[in-house]
């Protein structure tokens, strides 16, 4: 096959590959990128344009890329997840391929809280395995993720991936490459090394496996600078290995960059002797001048198949104040005269552009019009069959309500209605008779598990009778949704593994997640305390099953959808009396109080007021409480040392718990003996940071409930689930004692702000609350599955839900 890129030629011939990094400036300054690529030309055969790197706004990695094409340096386009959906990454691709780019590094990205905009949302709608078989699926397949063609042309991307061969677990981490490599990543850079003792191991696993000769591995190299720079590195970067020796050549170096370079220049020559290594990616940062002294050190310069790489063409352009336009020349005129010249403002052919513009827009939107109408009229007269659907494990329905006969919008669909009679299966009753669309491969068929979409809808004027009555703690709840039980009969693993040597499909746990105590008295409850996966009973332990708190917010909250709000706006505005509710209605096992109107950048209510709400929710349940603040760490520490006086009777669990305040609240928690929760964000090597500086400062691990920063289904669940799958194995496996400790996962939080549960009910999406509900219950089923232990969650239906599914799971299996 003919390479895609120069950088893939290099490699593909068998030479040893330079690749190197250009950073670009926090300015619309296109000099910058093009005198780094200037420095770097003829030294690398690609060099790599970050995106945003560390989450800081930067100038866009594809348009930096034409820059250095411009100068005849290779770039390799950066892509994370952390700012786009797949929406907008496969734009980007597209328009990144258009341009000639021809090398692509897929990265998950930097979570956003590093970076210069730390309350952005950050998206990871994919995580980097993901995006990789998202990339080779259009370049090799032709199809877009949602299995629709290409109409033309194809990214013809060399794909690249990263790993980090130092970050625990020590031994997954060439399972995660292997996972990256069938995903369709081509070459792979790799974290800073300096421990090459270690990176040699892991070159050995890969080769192990046979990756070696499947991709191409790049060892990253990176020259410190300062001494300072490299203490820290081996103290305060997640996922680095220095070693002690590299410290002690740094501080008693004379001149600090000279021995930073040697330094770079040994660790290539030792990598180089590693069977599998293919080349080397020089991150030099902010510091480019050195690769060239590096590269001619190491013995790699000149570079093999430099001439090849030839400068794209650039053109500036000045804008003229006028614009002369040339009118071909009268008959009567003498042509080697010239013609005349007339002269048009610059204003006026803008006019006309801009009337020619909005003509095209309008015949555009035109277009898109018709072709949305002519997609109804398609799936409203071509759409399939209704088919019997498999019986669904778990029965959610809605309750019929007069009021959805009434309503108008069902008449208003004749195409709908006239569909062939023979097409509707005999069994379905008349107010049932409605084609259901097949689902997509992004959507799932949720239409048997909610018969009749609409019914948990009401008009605005016909509210549920509860909605009616004055504010209590206790009483029926609303009528909606209704759940069932699981249907089927269930075979132990005993009986399915039978006549199979156990050590087949049993690789027990060696170690215990410890135990953290939640409350005082009768119904207090302990989560943690497993050393099995989830839910992998026939293997080990699991002594405490996972367990739900419901959320009490101290606020009325103001965008909570009607789906959700009926259950507690009868309550919303006395704290007191929704954690009763919450208790004596709905059964909560706990109650979380949630301070947001402390946010500065909401409410910014006082101290005081958290203090108010607390202690009348104390006295109105008996059931272990969680006091979680706003997330605001200067603000939590103030909040949270108010309440933690009058929690200490109730071993009450206060957070979030951040580094930059962990050793305050810390302190507060060790005085009144209350667990803590730990915030960080979705990152193995922080999550074992903060327990390690809470540790540092006299709080005990028995003591500490890790959040890992979760995203909701549809918002990033995926790496969340990997980050906490990834902890727990490092817990389990890789006796990792810092990680042994339980999860805490606030997801009602995360899933009731998305934008699908306030989406009123349709075709489509289907029921509202329906939707809500299986939001709410997927994503704490997911993350149970991942390891979590504490839920705090806000729709009674979803939480009915979770609990049925959990203790289906903790069947003995």
């Amino acid at each position: 096959m003919e390479p895609r890129s120069h950088l893939q030629k290099v490699l593909s011939e068998g030479h040893f590959a330079v690749t190197a990094e250009i950073g670009p400036p926090k300015s619309a300054d296109g000099e910058v990128v093009r005198k780094k690529a200037r420095i770097l030309k003829g030294y690398v055969d690609a060099a790599n344009i970050t995106d945003c790197q560390t989450a800081i706004v930067r100038m866009s990695s594809i348009a930096s890329a034409v820059l250095v094409m411009a100068e005849g340096v290779e770039p390799v386009i950066q892509m994370t997840c952390r700012d786009r959906n797949r929406i907008g990454i496969q734009a980007d691709l597209l328009g990144a391929a258009a341009l000639g780019v021809k090398n692509l590094l897929c990265i998950t990205g930097d979570h956003q809280k590093f970076g210069n905009h730390p309350e952005a949302k950050g998206v990871f709608d994919l995580d980097s395995i993901q995006l990789t078989a998202m990339v080779r699926q259009m370049r090799d397949e032709g199809k877009f993720l949602c299995g629709e063609e290409l109409t033309g042309a194809r990214p013809e991307f060399f794909i690249g991936a990263v790993e980090n061969p130092f970050a625990d677990p020590f031994e997954f981490r060439v399972k995660r490459l292997e996972k990256k490599v069938k995903a369709g990543a081509e070459f792979i850079q790799t974290q800073i090394i300096y421990n090459v003792e270690r990176f040699k191991k892991f070159m050995e696993m890969a080769r192990d496996l046979g990756l070696t000769e499947k991709v191409y591995i790049l060892a990253g190299i990176t020259p410190p600078k300062s001494f300072g720079m490299a203490r820290y590195m081996k103290y305060f970067v997640p996922g680095l290995d220095v070693p002690d020796e590299i410290l002690k050549r740094m501080k008693e170096a004379k001149d600090k960059r000279e021995e930073g370079i040697n330094i770079a220049v040994d660790i290539i020559q030792q990598v180089r002797e590693i069977p599998g290594v293919a080349g080397v990616h020089i991150m030099a940062i902010e510091w480019e001048e050195a690769v060239p002294e590096i590269v001619k050190r190491a013995g790699l310069h000149p570079r093999p198949l430099e001439a090849e790489v030839k400068p794209a063409i650039a053109v500036e352009v000045e804008r003229p104040e006028k614009i002369e336009v040339v009118a071909p020349p009268k008959e009567e005129e003498e042509v080697a005269e010239g013609p005349p010249k007339i002269e048009i403002p610059v204003e006026a052919v803008k006019e006309v552009f801009s009337s020619v513009r909005s003509s095209i827009e309008s015949l555009r939107e035109g277009i898109n019009l018709l072709h949305d109408s002519l997609a109804r009229l398609e799936r409203a007269l071509l759409g399939g069959e209704v088919v019997p659907a498999e019986v669904p494990q778990v029965e959610v329905k809605v309750e019929e309500k007069p009021v959805v006969e009434e309503k108008p919008a069902e008449e208003e669909k004749p195409a709908v209605e006239e569909k062939p009679v023979e097409e509707i299966k005999k069994e379905v009753k008349p107010e049932e008779e409605k084609p259901e669309e097949k689902p997509t491969e992004e959507e799932p068929e949720a239409k048997p598990i909610a018969e009749e979409p609409k019914a948990a809808e009401p008009k605005p004027e016909e509210k549920p009778a509860v909605e009616e009555k004055p504010a209590a703690p206790a009483g029926p709840p609303p009528e909606g949704v209704e759940l069932g039980g699981f249907i089927g009969e269930y075979r132990p693993l005993s009986e399915r593994a039978a006549g199979l040597p156990e050590d087949l499909y049993k690789d027990p746990g060696t170690a215990f997640i410890r135990e953290v105590e939640i409350g005082k008295g009768e119904k207090a409850f302990k989560v943690g305390g497993t050393n099995v996966l989830p839910f992998q009973l026939f293997e080990g332990e699991m002594k405490n099953q996972p367990r739900i708190a419901m959320e009490v917010l101290d606020v009325k909250p103001e965008n909570w959808p009607e789906s959700l709000a009926k259950y507690f706006e009868d309550v919303f505005d006395d704290p007191a009396a929704w954690a009763k509710k919450c208790v004596e209605t709905y059964g909560a096992e706990a109650v979380c109080v949630y301070l947001m109107g402390t946010d500065p950048n909401y409410l910014d209510l006082d101290a005081k007021h958290a203090r108010e709400v607390v202690e009348k929710v104390v006295k109105a349940v008996d059931v272990p409480i969680v006091v979680w603040g706003a997330g605001h760490a200067e603000k939590d520490v103030e909040v949270l040392r108010e309440v933690a006086e009058i929690l200490g009777d109730r071993g009450a669990v206060i957070g979030p718990v951040e580094e930059a305040n962990h050793r305050t609240l810390g302190a507060t928690a060790m005085g009144y003996g209350l667990p803590v929760v730990a915030t960080s964000p979705i990152d193995v090597n922080l999550a074992k940071q903060l327990n390690i500086l809470l540790e540092n400062i006299g709080v005990s691990l028995d003591k500490i409930l890790m959040d890992p920063s979760i995203g909701a289904l549809g918002y990033g669940l995926e790496y969340t689930y990997s980050v906490m799958e990834r902890i727990r194995l490092a817990a389990l496996y890789a006796q990792d004692e810092k990680l042994q400790v339980p999860f805490v996962c606030n997801v009602g939080r995360e899933v009731w702000k998305t934008k699908e549960v306030g989406l009123p009910t349709d075709e489509i999406l289907g029921d509202q609350e329906v939707r809500g509900v299986l939001m709410e219950a997927i994503t704490s089923v997911a993350l149970a599955l991942a390891g979590g232990d504490l839920f705090i969650m806000r729709h009674p239906k979803a939480i009915e839900l979770t609990k049925t599914i959990i203790s289906a799971l903790m069947q003995e299996n």
